[in-house]
C-alpha cells in the first residue's frame, strides 16, 4: 500500500510540475493581490499513522511575487485521537508555499501550487512528539464576493518526508484581499490578439472594429485602391486619377468653367488681305469652334481715321468678311456659325495720333465664350 501511494505522489507531483509549466507561457488575467484567511481543514491521515480524521484550524496570510505567483505562509493546528488507543495528540502544521495563479473566469480566480512544511504530533499526556518535514501539491480556488471578501476551498496532497506516508486535506477559508483588483487589461492578457479579424494585430491596427471581410492595408484601415482619400467599399467611381478632387463618393467634383477664345488680326493701310503672321492665332480660334460646335462668332472689323467714314465703313466690312471667308474656306467652320459686320474708325483702341496707335486700329476682333462643366484638380 506505501509503495502504490508513493507512486501516486510521484505521479502527481509530476502531472502538477506539468502544468505548472505549460500554463506559465499563458499571460492571462489574474487577480494576485496579498491576501490573509482564516478556515478549517478536514485532515485526513494515513492509514498507517493510525490516527483518526479530524477538523483542524487554519489560518495564513499570502503575498504576490510576480505577476500571478503568490507566496504563502499558513500554520494548521487541531487535536487526532489514535484508532487504537485511548489518546490524543495536538497537531501543528506550518508550512511555505507557491501558488501560481491560473486564468481567471469571471469571480472565480483558480491557483495550483506546492509547498514545504513542518509537521508535528505533540500527545497530550506524557509522550515523545513526532515531528517531521512534508512536501505538497495543491489545487484551490478563491471566489470573491466583491472586491476584497472571498471564499477559498483547497485540496492538498502531503508527503511526509521521513515516514513516507500520505496524508490530504480538503481546506475551506474566508479571506480578506488588500487593495483594489488590477484592471483587466484582455489585450495584454492573452497575448497578440486580432480582435476584428483583419489579419491586423491590435497592437499595429490603426482602425480598430472593422467590419468582418473587409479588405483593409497594412495598417488595418480598409482598402483605398486608387488613393482618392475613400474607401473601395463607398467608392461609386473606383480608379479616379489622384489628380482630380472627389466628393463623398469617391467620383471626380464637377464645376462651371468659362472658356474664352480671342483673336486679333492686323491689317496695312487701306488694305484687307489677312497677313500670314496671323494664321497661327486663326487657327487656334477654328480649332476652338471644332471642339466647342455649339458656339457662334461674330467677327468685327476695324480702321485708323485716315480717310472719309464712308470709305471706312466698307474697310472694315471687307476686312471682317476676309477673315471670316478664311475660317469658313481654309479651316471648315461652317458660315452659319460665323457673321461679319465693320464698324468702320467708330472704335478705336489706341489714339490715331501716332503710326503706331493707328496700326492697333486697323484690325478684326472676335471673341467666343462659353461655360462648361470640368472636373476640379485636386
Amino acid at each position: 500500500m506505501m509503495l502504490k501511494t508513493n507512486k501516486l505522489t510521484r505521479a502527481i507531483m509530476a502531472v502538477s510540475a506539468g502544468v505548472l509549466l505549460a500554463v506559465a507561457a499563458n499571460a492571462q488575467e489574474t487577480d494576485n493581490r496579498a491576501n490573509v484567511y482564516l478556515g478549517a481543514s478536514n485532515y485526513f491521515f494515513d492509514n498507517e499513522s493510525q490516527l483518526d480524521n479530524e477538523f483542524t484550524w487554519m489560518f495564513g496570510g499570502e503575498m504576490p511575487i510576480g505577476t500571478r505567483w503568490g507566496l504563502g505562509l499558513e500554520n494548521i493546528s487541531g487535536q487526532a485521537d489514535s484508532t487504537v488507543k485511548n489518546s490524543e495528540s495536538d497537531l501543528t502544521l506550518t508550512r511555505i508555499a507557491a501558488n501560481y495563479h491560473l486564468l481567471k473566469t469571471g469571480n472565480w480566480q483558480p491557483y495550483i501550487g506546492a509547498g514545504l512544511g513542518y509537521y508535528r504530533l505533540k500527545p497530550s499526556m506524557a509522550g515523545r512528539s513526532a515531528t517531521d518535514t512534508n512536501v505538497d501539491i495543491g489545487f484551490g480556488v478563491k471566489r470573491f464576493f466583491n472586491n476584497n471578501f472571498f471564499v477559498r476551498a483547497e485540496g492538498r496532497l502531503y508527503n511526509m518526508q521521513d515516514e513516507n506516508l500520505h496524508d490530504h486535506a480538503v481546506n475551506l477559508a474566508l479571506g480578506y484581499a488588500f487593495g483594489g483588483a488590477a484592471a483587466s487589461s484582455p489585450a495584454a492578457a492573452r497575448g497578440p490578439v486580432d480582435t476584428d479579424g483583419d489579419g491586423v494585430l491590435d497592437s499595429a491596427d490603426a482602425c480598430a472594429n472593422t467590419p468582418a471581410g473587409t479588405k483593409v492595408d497594412s495598417r488595418g484601415c480598409e482598402l483605398d485602391s486608387d488613393r482618392d482619400g475613400v474607401v473601395d467599399s463607398k467608392d461609386q467611381c473606383p480608379e479616379t486619377p489622384t489628380t482630380l478632387a472627389v466628393d463623398a463618393n469617391g467620383c471626380p467634383i464637377l464645376e462651371a468653367r468659362q472658356m474664352r477664345q480671342e483673336l486679333l488680326v492686323n491689317f496695312d493701310t487701306d488694305k484687307s488681305d489677312v497677313k500670314d503672321e496671323f494664321d497661327s492665332e486663326i487657327a487656334r480660334f477654328a480649332q476652338f469652334m471644332r471642339d466647342y460646335a455649339n458656339t457662334n462668332a461674330v467677327i468685327e472689323g476695324h480702321t485708323d481715321s485716315d480717310g472719309s467714314d464712308g470709305y471706312n465703313q466698307s474697310l472694315s466690312e471687307r476686312r471682317a468678311r476676309a477673315v471670316m471667308n478664311e475660317l469658313v474656306n481654309q479651316y471648315n467652320i461652317p458660315a452659319t456659325r460665323l457673321s461679319a459686320t465693320g464698324f468702320g474708325e467708330s472704335r478705336p483702341t489706341a489714339p490715331n495720333t501716332s503710326a503706331e496707335g493707328k496700326e492697333q486700329n486697323r484690325r478684326i476682333e472676335a471673341e467666343i465664350s462659353v461655360e462648361i462643366q470640368g472636373q476640379r484638380p485636386r
